[in-house]
């Protein structure tokens, strides 16, 4: 498995700057499902990176315990919130070290992050977290979507080409979907959500940096020349060096089946 307390120690900044923003009406959403309003259930948000999510939700009245495993990316979160003056808390733990102590709460949030965990084992543990009518709700761009943007396609050769062994340690990740089916939170549903955005070069590389694939720690020596060959290729495929490109969130929410009456 791969160390997720040490991944992205080098793109926290790259993160908190070009990734793209969760859609408000996403987040509504999660909140709308789950009856979250006034604080009445509580999320945990697991991976929570800087903050990205956990801020939204707060800013919604929602109660929430931003966990994370990436000390860096936690003390980003909590500069965050001092900033705000939000009362967050958080947790610098794994997703597999999620357990009891933790809930009781309505919704486990997973925002780019299911897939650096032992799925089948945090599922398991998370039937003890989450009350009834709660779920699990995992978060992530498109990839389908994503990969079809002409910036998609870019970053796929760029992989191919500095990276053709993967991300080493990364077990295979397959569909969500399929753990979640094997679990106790088998019904469940797949929500897309457009989206656009307008890029620079300089953003689309900010952006590849706040990757697993690309940041600058992985990279190492070769960081400077993996920004020129970047900079080279997005700029044969738009010599204005500006994208306008639409691009989708999904969301899967999981919950226990509901038992209909006779």
């Amino acid at each position: 498995m791969v160390d997720t307390t040490t991944l992205f120690d080098s793109a926290v900044d790259h993160y908190v700057r070009h990734r793209l923003a969760y859609p408000p009406e996403m987040i509504a959403d999660i909140v709308r499902r789950f009856t979250l309003e006034d604080g009445i259930g509580r999320v945990l948000d697991i991976g929570c990176g800087p903050g990205s999510l956990t801020f939204g939700l707060h800013d919604l009245g929602v109660t929430v315990t931003g966990i994370e495993p990436n000390s860096a990316m936690l003390a980003a979160a909590q500069r965050k919130a001092a900033e705000l003056g939000a009362d967050i808390l958080f947790a610098n733990k794994t997703a597999e070290a999620v357990g009891p102590e933790d809930g009781p709460a309505r919704v486990a949030l997973f925002g780019r992050s299911f897939h650096w965990a032992d799925r089948a084992l945090v599922l398991a543990r998370l039937e003890r977290v989450l009350e009834p009518g709660g779920g699990v709700v995992i978060v992530h761009e498109d990839t389908r979507t994503r990969s079809e943007t002409r910036i998609g396609q870019v970053v796929e050769a760029l992989k191919r080409d500095w990276c053709p062994g993967g991300i080493p340690g990364a077990a295979s990740r397959g569909h969500h979907e399929v753990f979640l089916h094997a679990s106790t939170f088998s019904e469940v549903e797949r929500v897309l959500y457009p989206v656009a955005r307008r890029w620079t070069v300089d953003d689309a590389i900010g952006h590849m940096f706040s990757t697993s694939y690309f940041n600058p720690k992985r990279l190492g020596t070769r960081v400077d020349s993996f920004a020129i060959d970047a900079r080279s290729r997005l700029l044969a495929l738009e010599p204005t060096g500006l994208f306008e490109e639409r691009l989708a969130f999904s969301a899967l929410y999981a919950t226990r089946p509901r038992h209909k009456g006779h």
